[in-house]
């Protein structure tokens, strides 16, 4: 079997690489969008001398069209239609863990690195973990309750997960940053982002610039539709929002956005709140569960888990949600299941 280790160039995906060295390895790295920092001339340069310092091949592929397709239009598409997307877990899908990894068995191939019909393997950075039950494979939870990273991968496919390599899974952050200072790796000392890796500026601004249109002031209304104030462009707004209202008498939460009117609800949290919802583009992990099924829900990646239980919803591929705890739920959001360590599974919210 051959391994290849997906290098960013920063300190996880170094030490990664790092803790497989002697083993049969190769490393690379996805050129997914111009300017993007996860795949600057910098981040280049630090993969290239890890493998060179590893004595390893390192291999540079280009995803640009896919990720175009799969991640940054419908990024765009979410956000014109008043929904906030998650572009880093259809990255993980459809990108790293999907037209990447296939790329990358084509390339090693073609270079004579691989054997046809030979198992390859993928390692990532990523603080999560791979578990083989009864009912099969399964993600899970990453040690660090801090950095634990199980959300942003719900949606790897399942015939992925045997083939998964997560070194990172039952370590600290404090122990990977310290194994990479101990190597004297210069990764060690690259500061992190949490924002969306291909958007330069704010999120406004590169929406104007793909699709050419304005985001125009419009109104602030609460649930009976009585204006409250104004808004600078729904663009700029995400459900759940309580900062950068600018009205009076709060505190007010945005409960809805109403894109073709170019109009935001707001309410108080408790109007703002919903104790049910629906999922749709589904991933799920094991056997098909017998429905209703308890379990635990988390819809935001730093959120704590809510209990809840998932059924049927009203259509083809949908799952009901009903929450023990009502919540502020974020239409194009994630809501990813959990029983204990294991994710069964997860999908994006409805509006």
């Amino acid at each position: 079997m051959l391994l290849a280790v997906a290098l960013s160039g920063g300190v996880d995906s170094s030490v990664a690489a790092l803790r497989l060295a002697g083993r049969r390895l190769v490393g690379a790295t996805h050129r997914i969008w111009p300017g993007s920092r996860c795949c600057s001339a910098e981040v280049l340069r630090r993969a290239e001398q890890l493998c060179a310092r590893l004595g390893i091949p390192y291999l540079l592929l280009d995803q640009e069209e896919e990720f175009r397709r799969r991640v940054v239009d419908d990024f765009v598409q979410t956000y014109l239609s008043g929904r906030t997307p998650n572009p880093c877990v259809r990255c993980n899908r459809f990108v790293r863990f999907g037209s990447f990894f296939r790329a990358l068995r084509g390339r090693l191939e073609a270079e004579g690195l691989l054997d046809s019909g030979e198992e390859l393997a993928l390692a990532t950075g990523h603080y999560a973990r791979t578990v083989r039950t009864a009912d099969g494979w399964f993600l899970a939870k990453g040690r660090d309750p801090d950095k634990e990273q199980s959300y942003m991968l719900h949606q790897v496919p399942a015939a992925v997960l045997p083939r998964l390599v997560l070194p990172l899974g039952e370590s600290l952050k404090s122990e990977v940053v310290g194994e990479a200072e101990a190597a004297g790796l210069e990764a060690a000392r690259v500061s992190e982002s949490q924002d969306a890796c291909f958007v330069e500026g704010n999120y406004a601004e590169f929406l104007r610039a793909h699709t050419g249109r304005e985001d125009g002031p419009g109104d602030i209304v609460d649930p009976a539709g009585r204006p409250l104030g104004r808004h600078r462009g729904i663009w700029r707004y995400t459900v759940g929002q309580r900062s950068g209202l600018g009205l009076a008498d709060g505190p007010w939460y945005v409960a809805r956005i109403e894109a073709q009117a170019n109009r935001l609800v707001v309410a108080r949290r408790e109007q703002a709140e919903r104790g049910s919802f629906e999922v749709e583009d589904l991933n799920w992990y094991g056997p098909e569960a017998e429905r209703p099924l308890e379990c635990a829900v988390k819809l935001r990646y730093r959120g704590g888990e809510v209990p809840c239980t998932v059924e049927p919803g009203e259509g083809p591929g949908l799952l009901r949600v009903s929450l023990r705890r009502a919540q502020i739920v974020t239409p194009g959001q994630s809501a990813v299941f959990y029983r204990g360590e294991l994710v069964l599974g997860g999908g994006v919210i409805r509006p």
